[in-house]
């Protein structure tokens, strides 16, 4: 009996005869709305991405892919990764192989967009190189579709999808389908890093949302509030940028409001698979001359239980207002005996700033910020970012900020 092809040798089969229907297009649409909902799964339970990066190869007809964060506090690491990558492979990646990875290093330069591999690296790299002949080699990895996502200013999330040297190069058609999808899971990784540098281990949707410390919000598609944090309901109180109008969230402007229902519906339909529309995104709503707006960022949002009381996709509603107070400074060089210079460190590092971007924003060199962070460790009786942002936020100078924000 003849052995049954695998899905990627069926899908290959296919593509060298033609023979894709009108039918099998509309269904892999289907596969690509029901991979974008179930990314945003993954930002409430990190551990979905490992599964996430089977699902994506098998969008593009592979069985290889991997989606990567770089440059976090603990170094690079794989959100999602398939089979063939595992084990020895990074290990090795980031020992050797990594100097000669022109297809990141391509990448970077050309961000936030989808690119073919035979369009990062020359033809004599492929012919020649170790990277390819001895590294991807032996993981069946030689053609590539993928991109590089900034995040942060100190963060890029690396999406990678392969298909080894006897299977079809991939081509526009793979591009136009990866560039719908890099929105999305640029949100998704932002997301996930926003729910997880607390450093806390996560126990349900609701607690992680709290435990972020931002004024963040969980609406149904018709913008009924289902849950808020503390700094969120804060903001609703405030009236600035946001308020409750009949039980639902509005802007405090009339067009604002207007563009805030439609992000939150869009978001929704994303999380519950309805469409593929354009990614959510943000607005700004003025407070006057002379005061800075309020910015809101709307993301869809699809627990994995009813965790709200209603078994339904939502939307997170992040606000941010500037004119907040941030961690009270004082208080904290009075509870751990810092300097003012290490206490202005210390609460920009707990507001979530790269150390890198405290350091401009502080006026002083990197290698001083660093100094400051290595006593601010001691004295906290700390020795990572995450544990120091868990302390910070729980003191009482998280407690004065909250109430200077609120009078």
């Amino acid at each position: 009996m003849r052995k049954p092809l695998s899905f990627g040798q069926a899908a290959a089969k296919k593509r060298r005869s033609g023979t894709f229907a009108v039918a099998e297009t509309d269904t892999e649409d289907r596969h690509l709305i029901d991979f974008i909902g179930a990314l945003y799964d993954a930002t409430v339970d990190p551990q979905l991405w490992q599964s996430l990066a089977v699902k994506l190869a098998g969008l593009f007809r592979s069985e290889s892919g991997m989606v990567l964060m770089a440059g976090t506090p603990n170094g690079s690491r794989f959100l999602g990764v398939t089979e063939n990558l595992q084990g020895d492979f990074w290990r090795d990646y980031e020992n050797y192989y990594y100097a000669q990875d022109e297809w990141i290093a391509g990448g970077l330069k050309r961000p936030g967009r989808a690119l073919l591999g035979q369009d990062l690296a020359p033809e004599d790299w492929y012919r020649a190189s170790a990277f390819m002949n001895e590294f991807c080699a032996r993981a069946g990895i030689h053609y590539l579709v993928g991109a590089a996502l900034p995040l942060q200013a100190d963060r890029t999330a690396i999406v990678g999808i392969h298909r080894p040297r006897h299977e079809t190069p991939f081509g526009p058609e793979d591009v136009r389908r990866l560039d719908i999808l890099l929105p999305h899971l640029k949100r998704a990784a932002q997301l996930t890093i926003r729910l997880s540098d607390t450093g806390l281990d996560r126990q349900v949707a609701l607690d992680g949302l709290e435990r972020t410390h931002s004024a963040t919000l969980v609406v149904d598609c018709q913008s009924r509030i289902l849950f808020a944090t503390r700094l969120g309901e804060m903001a609703l109180r405030r009236g600035e940028g946001v308020r409750v109008v009949g039980g639902r969230l509005a802007a405090a402007d009339r067009n604002g409001s207007a563009r805030l229902a439609f992000l939150v519906r869009t978001a929704a339909e994303t999380a519950s698979g309805v469409a593929v529309p354009a990614p959510c995104g943000g607005l700004a709503v003025e407070r006057g001359e002379g005061r800075l707006p309020v910015t809101i960022l709307v993301a869809p949002f699809r627990p994995k239980q009813a965790a709200f009381g209603a078994p339904l996709p939502a939307a997170l509603v992040f606000i941010r207002d500037p004119e907040m107070a941030t961690l009270g400074v004082e208080v904290l060089r009075d509870l751990f005996g810092l300097t003012r210079a290490q206490a202005a460190v210390a609460a920009r590092m707990a507001e979530g700033e790269s150390l890198e971007h405290i350091a401009a924003r502080l006026a002083i060199s990197l290698h001083t910020a660093r100094d400051h962070l290595k006593v601010v460790f001691a004295k906290t009786g700390t020795s990572r970012q995450p544990q120091l942002v868990a302390l910070l936020t729980r003191t009482v100078a998280m407690l004065e900020s909250q109430l200077a924000a609120s009078e």
